[in-house]
């Protein structure tokens, strides 16, 4: 009974956040994601059958590596998973919206609201996600992979790169609501090698053991800072953001494996992984924004406040 209030409380309370923040974008992003499932529908629809594809290089069996019935000749040949990935751009519209309204208001109650280009990179990464991994789902061709593996290193050490700056802030004894234009210069610097690194030189074969080390290092991060500098975040959104995480990688390794696997259905295992790992993203941004948060400086975003656990 409490899980059942706990629930109907949050969609209350996400219904509230949503539409006092995104009220005036929310019709744009929906509209949008139809715009993109209707030009999905017709293309395959137009356009079939099609060998655009065939004159790339593709890995053998892909037609079968994935649960969702891949046909060839299509142009967007797994639609589902195509279509999903739209809670990438989605969510790239709010971090630039609220990055760019950090820019122009001059907020700086933590480290994100000091310095907007986080929002604004995060958005930017959730763009190229969207992009890579459409493109990868519409061919399944090998150079579309490779750029879909990029993205997923891009994602998964935006959350190192924030915690390693908060570490060397609280190290260093350092306030993080204001800007620190050297540190920032510095880990920009160190993870675009990093990811250069593990894009162009590391053997595409070891990409899901790399990011499953970035995770681990992430929450060992997480929680130092959690232990050393207590009570500054909204521990709400950090449950959910593992809760997602977790939910995102049982079905991407479903998919895999193909356990309850229906190839016909419009619910895909790998599908559920392209939306809970958006929803994961999603409330990281939320738990890292909620630093020292301050209301008044923020109004458009409320916390999710103790009365909703209640």
């Amino acid at each position: 009974m409490k899980i059942r209030r706990f629930s109907l409380k949050y969609l209350v309370y996400l219904r509230i956040i949503i539409w006092q923040f995104y009220k005036d974008k929310i019709y744009y992003a929906l509209g949008a994601s139809v715009l993109f499932g209707i030009i999905i529908f017709l293309i395959n629809h137009f356009f079939y059958p099609s060998n655009f594809w065939f004159n790339f290089t593709t890995d053998n069996n892909i037609d079968v590596w994935f649960c969702e019935k891949t046909d060839m000749l299509k142009f967007v040949r797994q639609p589902i998973n195509t279509f999903t990935n739209f809670g990438y751009m989605v969510n790239a519209i709010f971090f630039l919206s609220k990055g760019f309204s950090d820019a122009r208001k001059a907020r700086s109650f933590n480290l994100i609201t000091a310095n907007p280009f986080y929002s604004i990179v995060l958005g930017l990464t959730s763009i190229y996600t969207f992009l890579c991994s459409t493109f990868f789902h519409s061919s399944l061709i090998e150079l579309a992979s490779n750029l879909d593996f990029s993205a997923v290193y891009s994602i998964s050490l935006f959350p190192m790169m924030y915690f390693s700056h908060r570490f060397i802030l609280l190290k260093r004894k350092k306030e993080s609501k204001i800007k620190h234009p050297f540190e920032t210069r510095v880990l920009v610097i160190v993870f675009s090698l990093i990811y250069l690194l593990l894009t162009f030189a590391v053997p595409l074969n070891h990409v899901h053991e790399i990011v499953a080390c970035l995770i681990l290092l992430t929450g060992i991060l997480g929680y130092l800072l959690e232990k050393k500098d207590p009570n500054k975040t909204n521990k709400a959104y950090l449950i959910f953001m593992v809760i997602f995480i977790s939910v995102a990688m049982l079905f991407f390794k479903l998919d895999i494996a193909k356990i309850g696997c229906n190839p016909d259905s419009f619910i895909q295992p790998h599908s559920i992984w392209h939306v809970c790992n958006s929803l994961a993203v999603f409330y990281f941004y939320l738990y890292i924004r909620s630093e020292n948060y301050e209301a008044n400086k923020d109004e458009k975003l409320l916390p999710f406040r103790e009365e909703f656990l209640h």
